[in-house]
Formats: C-alpha cells, structure tokens, sequence
C-alpha cells in the first residue's frame, strides 16, 4: 500500500521524470534527495525493498506447494513486471500506453498480496448458510468493476483530464453527457472520459453495495467485515473524488483517492475470496496457513 501511495505521489507532484535516468538517479544509488528527486527516488528505493521482501515471501510460499506456490511467483512475476514497467516509463518519457499498465500491473500485484495475506490467515473458514447463496459471484463482479475503474481512473490522471468539466461534478458543461471540447487521442474527448469515470463509479457503488448487502445478509460471518469497509469505503471514494474536482486536484486529496480506491479493490476481493470454500492446499487436507513457516508471513 505504501508503494501504491508513494506512485501517486509521483505523478500528483510532477516528479516522474526527476530522475532522468533508471534505475540510478542521476547516476547515483542516493542522489540529493531534494524537489522531485525526493518522491521520484523514493518511490525507487521502496520499490526495492518491495521486490525483495516478495522475493522472500516466494520463496517462502514455494517451500509450501500447491496454490501458495502458485500465487508466490505470481506475486514475484507481478512485482518484476512492475519494475521493468516503472523503468520503460522513464527511458520512453512517459508514454500514456506504459504508465497505464504500470499502475494495472501495480494493483494486480496489491491483489495477489490481499490474497496471499487470505490464504495464510487463520481466521474462521467461510461457511454460508445451508440452501442459500453467499453471493460470491456478484462480489467477483464487484471487484472486477473496481479494478476496471482504477485503470479508467488512471487514464483520467495520466492524459490530464481531471479539470475538463473544470468544477463541476453532476455535470459537466451542464450536461449528462458532455459534447467534446478536447481532444484525447482514442474514441473519447477529456471531458468524456472524466463523465464516462464518473458515471462507472456510480455503476462501482451499485455493485459494491449490492455484494456487500448480500454478504451480510446471507454470507459467512468471515466476510461481513469486508463487506462493511467496502460499503464504507465506497462512499468515502465517492467523496474524494468530488473533493479532488472542488480542491483543483490538491496533492493530498487525490492521493487519498487513489490510495482509497486501492483499499476498495482489496475490500471487495477479499469480500470474494470470503464468500468462498474453505482453502485447501492442493497437496494435503490441512488448511495451508497452518504450514505456513513464519518466513512466508513477510
């Protein structure tokens, strides 16, 4: 989450190319840590510190087999990616193309760890009511809407369309649907694509709350807590988000949006992963998190 942050607070400050070069900083592993240079190479530095730390987790999830095996070199393959993504973005300057899939290969990664922290913790099993659905599908949903929606929010940020309805929120240009006024390259204007966010976020709630209302009503008592962050979280979203338009996208609100559309994305899968079967490990009857040496846990 932290490394989540620490990228917002890269392209919010205008520090993504601080460092002109990568993986070094001006041909140094600790350059002047001053201006851009300090959230650019900081964002560097706790990047290390993550790939390693995942390093050591996979190797310790390897030693487990089965799907903890799986999902640790998901997780080290995701966090490389990452890296080589983050490094592409500064040698080709930024381009729209490479800083989107940076952040999706990011908030697939903070998936796989939500998932990983799941699969090795020792709370009670998911357990739903005899003859009724738990709803894990509609919660799949939900949490497939809001990783979808981060890569929309990102194309907002990253083409400089969060002011193109300047203030407004409802509307935009005192329309539903906006005429363009500016163009970004593809099908969509910078006003449209705002629109088109605001609106999908509205479709993001829906679902959120609908899978949340299902989860407590019918659901394992193991995702009921999930549930309730992700009904709280949506609407605190919501509230960043006309905040980030109201402030003319000050530092701190926008980062609190991305960082709290982070922790929606994990809410709503661990809402899923929840409302599931019990986790077993492929190779043995015994609940993996039982196994799980403390090297793992990192």
């Amino acid at each position: 989450m932290l490394l989540v942050v620490a990228g917002g607070l890269v392209w919010a400050t205008g520090s993504a190319l601080a460092c002109p070069d990568w993986p070094l900083c001006y041909g140094q592993l600790f350059p002047h840590m001053v201006g851009g240079v300090l959230f650019e190479h900081s964002h560097r530095l706790i990047a290390a510190a993550v790939s390693t730390l995942t390093a050591l987790l996979a190797f310790g999830l390897w030693r487990q087999g089965g799907r903890l095996r799986r999902l640790g070199v998901l997780a080290l393959g995701l966090v490389l990616a990452q890296a080589l993504l983050g490094g592409l973005t500064v040698i080709f300057r930024l381009p729209l193309l490479i800083r989107v899939a940076h952040l999706a290969t990011s908030q697939a990664f903070f998936g796989t760890t939500v998932w990983v922290a799941f699969e090795t913790s020792k709370g009670p099993r998911p357990d739903p009511r005899p003859g009724e659905g738990s709803g894990r599908t509609l919660a799949g949903v939900a949490a497939a809407a809001v990783y979808l929606q981060l890569l929309v929010g990102a194309l907002v940020r990253h083409t400089g369309s969060g002011l193109a309805c300047n203030a407004s929120v409802l509307l935009c240009g005192g329309q539903l649907w906006p005429t363009r006024v500016s163009g970004v390259a593809g099908p969509l204007g910078a006003a449209e694509l705002v629109t088109f966010h605001r609106l999908f976020a509205l479709v993001v709630a829906a679902l959120a709350f609908a899978a949340s209302a299902r989860a407590l009503r019918v659901g394992a008592a193991r995702a009921r807590p999930f549930a309730l962050a992700a009904m709280g979280l949506v609407l605190v979203q919501i509230g960043l988000g006309a905040f980030s338009v109201w402030s003319y996208l000050s530092i701190p609100v926008v980062t609190a949006h991305l960082a709290t559309g982070a922790l929606l994305w994990a809410a709503t899968l661990s809402l899923y992963l929840g409302l599931g079967p019990a986790a077993r490990d492929s190779e043995a009857d015994e609940p993996a998190a039982a196994r799980l040496p403390a090297t793992a846990g990192l």
